[in-house]
């Protein structure tokens, strides 16, 4: 059995980490001055039965992940339509970018444009679609105290046109 006295003083000795301490000792059965000579002959190395993500490796699928969000930014978009059609089609990144650079611009026109009865989607080409519409309303409901156990029936206006969005999936404020 190899014990918390024997990982500490291999790990005082060798500056090993815990993980490896221990893969050696219990190769070793517990005998510390052969857990040390093997970590020396295999300085750089990793121990057989030791194993950890390299910083390399652990770097890498990082910036995929951020690669992978960016790609996603602009594949969907943020698209600002009336009932004559669409104003404005943008990918979601320059949306942010524009929130970023020029805010005190870019969110009252936005709120504006909502409050004249523009609609604000975001398309997905996959993916489920999410109906912000109806839990704004649910919202706007509780926080007006009223208990309506029946759900909201919303009449979307934009239903007959819903052949021209194939494969697209909205998130939409009203």
């Amino acid at each position: 059995m190899i014990t918390l006295e024997q990982v500490d003083q291999l790990r005082k000795r060798t500056n090993c980490s815990y993980e490896e301490a221990k893969v050696l000792l219990e190769k070793h059965n517990g005998n510390v001055l052969d857990a040390i000579v093997e970590f020396e002959k295999n300085k750089g190395k990793k121990c057989s039965g030791y194993e950890e993500k390299t910083w390399k490796r652990q770097s890498g699928d990082f910036f995929k992940s951020i690669w992978e969000v960016i790609r996603m930014g602009f594949e969907n978009n943020v698209v600002i339509e009336d009932k004559n059609g669409i104003l404005l089609n943008l990918p979601i990144n320059v949306m942010l970018i524009l929130i970023i650079i020029i805010p005190m611009v870019v969110i009252p026109v936005l709120l504006v444009l909502m409050l004249l009865g523009y609609k604000l989607s975001i398309r997905k080409q996959k993916g489920e679609e999410i109906d912000l519409t109806s839990m704004m309303h649910d919202v706007a409901d509780k926080f007006k105290g009223g208990n309506s156990e029946q759900p909201h029936q919303y009449h979307d206006e934009s239903a007959a046109s819903d052949e021209n969005r194939e494969g697209y999936n909205e998130l939409t404020i009203e």
